[in-house]
């Protein structure tokens, strides 16, 4: 009898989680971007950028990494720095991302928030 009670508790319990499971397929048409790709990003923010003054030595070979979201309306927010240059160059670069509407995602025909990951080379030579 408890064998029994047993196996129907967990019968239960397995058809339930089955049923939990619902099989929901993303088709993303189009992926979040900054209007004319990454090149015309890296080429806004080196036009807009204000090299401080403050920089040590004459060089700077580095890269910023970052993760933000693009919401559907275009707009940025939630901008995380994994890798950050320094400088207030990082600050600078938040700023300039949130002046700019990206490109949002596009799924099932509809805008939607996504988070991108971005890494943008900083290159500086004192002159």
């Amino acid at each position: 009898m408890n064998k029994c009670i047993i196996i129907i508790i967990m019968s239960v319990c397995i058809s339930v989680k089955l049923l939990a499971q619902t099989n929901q397929q993303v088709n993303i048409q189009q992926e979040a971007q900054f209007p004319g790709g990454d090149q015309a990003l890296i080429k806004y923010i080196y036009e807009n950028i204000h090299w401080p003054s403050n920089i040590k030595g004459d060089v700077i070979n580095d890269e910023c990494m970052l993760s933000l979201d693009v919401r559907a309306d275009s707009l940025i927010e939630n901008i995380v720095f994994l890798k950050k240059v320094g400088y207030g160059i990082d600050e600078q670069i938040s700023e300039l991302l949130k002046r700019k509407k990206f490109i949002p995602s596009i799924q099932n025909n509809t805008p939607v928030k996504m988070n991108i990951m971005l890494t943008i080379p900083i290159q500086y030579r004192n002159k």
